[in-house]
């Protein structure tokens, strides 16, 4: 019992300082942090309850080459249930929106099945990490896997899983998501793919 005490009041230190470094972000007391060292965030950012900023900088034991980084532009709106599990690089530009429930992690646990359990693989991590642009509009209940960019001011549609890379200004959705709109400049329109 004592040590869960002590444990709820090294979180609310954490959070406390995590906060005190990013002035402009906005967080209620639910937000779970893992080495917010590797973590940086721009200015007037919001991010609902019971998310989730958790990096990794070593797996059973085994210290990664180089450091992850999470980095979270300015004007960013996160509603609730945001988890992003790091162990490269997840970088999110200005003014994304971002619904409930998002899913964003940019390693895999290794498919040997040699292992006792797939726990005991190494982690996949990817090289490109993921890439999320300026004005990206992030719905409901989405995954996004390791290794993509959301090109500008696209939009992910709810329950889409992001399997790779979609273009800006593009409309995506599905398992895997796959381009369904690009916006035309010249009839200043969305148009079917």
């Amino acid at each position: 019992m004592f040590s869960d005490i002590k444990k709820k009041i090294r979180r609310k230190i954490e959070l406390y300082n995590f906060k005190r470094n990013h002035r402009g972000l906005y967080v209620d007391g639910s937000l779970q942090l893992r080495l917010p060292k590797y973590i940086s965030c721009g200015s007037n950012i919001a991010i609902g309850e019971n998310s989730k900023l958790l990096c990794w900088d070593s797996y059973n034991g085994k210290k990664f080459e180089t450091s992850p980084s999470i980095i979270i532009g300015s004007g960013v709106r996160a509603t609730r249930n945001l988890t992003i599990q790091c162990a490269n690089r997840v970088q999110i530009g200005d003014n994304v929106l971002i619904a409930s429930d998002v899913f964003i992690i940019d390693y895999n646990h290794g498919n040997s099945p040699l292992t006792k359990n797939y726990l005991d693989n190494p982690l996949n991590i990817s090289v490109g990490g993921v890439t999320i642009e300026n004005g990206v509009w992030i719905g409901n209940n989405v995954i996004i896997l390791p290794n993509v960019t959301i090109g500008e001011k696209s939009i992910v549609g709810a329950g889409s899983v992001v399997t790779k890379s979609i273009p800006a200004y593009s409309v995506a959705v599905g398992n895997p998501a796959h381009v369904i709109k690009h916006f035309d400049f010249e009839a200043n329109i969305w148009i079917e793919d």
